[in-house]
């Protein structure tokens, strides 16, 4: 679902990168050349990060001393598209487009793909990857302003977070267990949740089960009261009534939306 490598070397334009899985980006660290596409031809500079469309092939023309060659599939960038439903966010993969990130934010970057690199190395779990991605998409994309201003162990802490968040929300929802799964105090949490992402962790638990609960409603055959169930109601009524100050509409009338 995931596959990252490190590039180096000298390219002709005559061969085409090998892409494992359709969605492709390239993180340039130190290069001279192009990066040609049906498109056009475009500079290989440093800190440069280009998000190649599924359709075309990548060819190179130059020397790569450094760059990241990452692919994913469709799988992975749906949790992206869910926690950005801006237009351009959808429009990121749609046309060749790339981004010049200045020398903090390449440091950032770097960093990032790094430890992505060892996540996918010890296995980690669909649900965590897709939490890693979607926060290097939104970072490097520019599409989560409030990320830019993170130190890198802030960044850390914010995938940390929704990772736990994404594997126990459905189930945990004392403030306790998600300090002691991140190490710090219910008190430092809050604060960190405060100052970070602007919410309460009530608040973020509650929009993570309603985005769940629209998914369900929208793309499977569950009913109301097994959609209830699944994310951890122990009345129909109580979903009801808080998918109905959600959405502004009962969930029935919602998944006939669909």
């Amino acid at each position: 679902m995931i596959q990252l490598e490190v590039i180096k070397g000298f390219y002709k334009k005559e061969r085409a990168l090998q892409a494992t899985y359709p969605l492709r980006i390239l993180v340039i660290k130190k290069a001279q050349g192009f990066l040609h596409m049906n498109s056009g031809d475009y500079e290989l500079l440093d800190g440069r990060i280009f998000f190649i469309p599924e359709e075309g092939l990548v060819r190179l023309e130059g020397e790569v001393e450094f760059a990241y060659w990452l692919t994913f599939s469709s799988v992975l960038y749906a949790e992206f598209l869910l926690q950005h439903l801006d237009p351009l966010a959808k429009n990121l993969f749609l046309a060749l487009s790339y981004k010049d990130l200045d020398e903090n934010g390449s440091k950032k970057t770097y960093s990032l793909i790094e430890q992505l690199r060892r996540e996918i190395e010890t296995k980690r779990d669909v649900p965590f990857l897709s939490q890693y991605l979607s926060l290097f998409l939104g970072y490097t994309a520019n599409l989560d302003g409030y990320l830019t201003a993170l130190s890198l162990d802030e960044l850390q802490q914010v995938l940390r977070f929704r990772a736990i968040l994404e594997q126990f929300y459905k189930k945990e929802r004392a403030i306790q267990f998600y300090a002691d799964g991140m190490g710090i105090s219910p008190r430092k949490l809050n604060i960190f949740l405060d100052k970070v992402l602007g919410k309460s962790l009530s608040v973020l638990i509650k929009d993570r089960i309603m985005r769940e609960a629209e998914e369900l409603l929208l793309h499977t055959d569950h009913s109301v009261d097994e959609i209830a169930k699944i994310l951890g109601f122990e009345q129909t009524s109580n979903f009801n009534s808080s998918f109905r100050r959600y959405k502004g509409m009962s969930a029935t009338q919602f998944s006939h939306l669909g």
